[in-house]
Formats: C-alpha cells, structure tokens, sequence
C-alpha cells in the first residue's frame, strides 16, 4: 500500500510557526531537512493516520477500526511542508480571523471545501490553460501558483493533470474524429 496524507490548515500553520520557513530577519526560505521532515511531521501525520484507522474512538468508530494488523509496518516514509499549500488569496484579507504573519508571510488556516474548486483568477492565457507550456522548447509548469483554480493542493492537483494531458496530446497521434 501506498498513503498520500495531507494535514490540516490548522497542523500545518501550528509547524510553520514552530519551525519558521524563513528566516525572521532576511526573508530567506530556509531548507527544509529531510530528518526534520521525517521525524516530526512525517511522524505525526502517520501516527495521526493509524490512530484514526485502528482507535475504536479514531474516524471508523467502533464498528469500522482496523484490526492492528490490517495496515502493514511503513517500509518507507517521506513528507514535505508545503506552506504555499494554505490559502494565500485569503490570506490578503487582514480582517481574517484565521490570518497568520510569520517571518512576513501572511498563511490563513482557515478550513474550506476542497471540491469543487472553483476559478480564483481569470488569468488563463487564451487557450485557458490551467499550466504554462511552450511546446516547441518542451518545457511545461503546473502547480497551484500557475493555476487559475483556487490555490492549494486540489489547484495544484488539477493543474498537474491538466498538464499531463497536454503532454499526451503532444506524444499521441490524434484519433479520427478529433
């Protein structure tokens, strides 16, 4: 098996603010640490995963908990902080309750809906590209910052797929009728 886990807005703002991502002073992004990923986030993420699978009291309840067993000893562990992730556009609103400035960098941990995502930006070039691309070069950008969805995870997903399908267009011969 392989897990993709995503924290809270609120988790993730609470680490920013432990473990800044940039420095107070300059402004500069600081390096994340692939030690300091695995062993806190990283951890905390999956204990949080396994406790809500297996606890009588975790999201399953006391009729759908795993039996310990069912999920297998993790083999490999990666994690990443992605600040980016909490949603800026909100963030812009100093009157926000849920508003955050750390190291000059305005988070808002504010919980929304992660579908359906909707057009945050009539920025999309003619073509209404969700990516930027320059076919004759091969080089192709997707993520939530070059998409016009709403910014974090699912504009980045979709952005991403959007741009997966425009490579295929270009290595696939096109079918009759298209």
């Amino acid at each position: 098996d392989c897990w993709t886990i995503v924290s809270t807005p609120e988790y993730a703002l609470a680490k920013i603010e432990e473990t800044p991502m940039q420095d107070t002073k300059t402004g500069a992004f600081i390096p994340q640490s692939p030690s300091y990923l695995i062993s806190v986030p990283g951890r905390d993420l999956e204990e949080a995963f396994r406790y809500e699978l297996l606890n009588p009291d975790g999201m399953l309840g006391r009729e759908g908990a795993l039996a310990k067993d069912a999920i297998p000893k993790t083999v490999y562990l990666d994690a990443q902080r992605w600040g980016s992730a909490l949603p800026c556009h909100r963030s812009l609103n100093s009157e926000s309750s849920t508003r955050r400035v750390i190291s000059g960098v305005p988070y808002d941990g504010q919980r929304m809906p992660l579908a359906p995502t909707k057009v945050d930006r009539e920025e999309a070039g003619d073509d209404g590209a969700n990516f930027l691309a320059d076919d004759e070069l091969g080089l192709i950008q997707a993520g939530d910052m070059v998409s016009v969805y709403t910014p974090g995870f699912e504009g980045a997903a979709l952005s991403g797929m959007d741009a997966a399908e425009h490579v295929l267009s270009l290595l696939l011969p096109p079918t009759a009728g298209s």
